[in-house]
This record gives structure tokens, sequence and C-alpha cells, in this order.
């Protein structure tokens, strides 16, 4: 996949996202889930419902045929996906869960912020 491609389509050059002219500005946050790449299609699937809510980047990890899933969402929304997360996904492993900047910094990105 190509990370360009989604960085513009989730608007990497803003910190903040803006849902409505009354809501004002959301902090976005990065989630990082392990599952195995059978899953990974389900998760997108659940993923689907949650406002805001998608995957930046789907990182194979071939030996052990698992996956490893960028999630962007609000910061509003992280225990709701988490939850829906660990009650759907049983296999999957929750792994760092990061600020937008740390996560444009962590990729060599520091302009978005």
């Amino acid at each position: 996949m190509a990370y360009a491609a989604y960085s513009e389509s989730f608007n990497a050059l803003n910190s903040t996202v803006i849902d409505a002219p009354v809501a004002g500005p959301k902090k976005l946050m990065v989630l990082d889930v392990t599952v195995p790449s059978c899953e990974a299609f389900k998760v997108r699937r659940l993923l689907a419902g949650c406002p805001q809510a998608g995957v930046l980047r789907c990182i194979p990890k071939l030996r052990d045929r698992t996956v490893v899933l960028e999630i962007q969402l609000p910061a509003e929304r992280v225990q709701e996906v988490m939850h829906l997360l660990m009650t759907s996904v049983h296999t999957g492993e929750m792994g760092t869960l990061n600020s937008w900047s740390h996560h444009l910094s962590a990729h060599g990105m520091t302009h978005g912020f």
C-alpha cells in the first residue's frame, strides 16, 4: 500500500480533523494492532462503522503469518475502538497508542506539526 495515498486521504499534513464548524478540531491517535493476516479484512470491516477511524498501513509479518495494522482514530474514540477490537477479534494483540505527531515523526515526516 502506498503510504502517501493514505496520508493524503487522512489529511496527514495537519494533526487535527474538523467534523463540523461547531465541533472544533479533534486530536488524532494511531493504534498498532497485530492480527493474523486472515483477520485483517474483518478488522477493516469493523472500522468501517467507526467515524474517522481507518487503517493507515498494513505491514505484513510473513514468518508469523500476521499483519500489523496502523489504525488512525480520534482520541475520544480510542476506548470504543479498542473494546470493539478486543470483543470481535480474539486472536489480535494491541500494540502502541501514539499521537498523530509522534506517528509522523517516527516515519520521518516532521512537516505535519
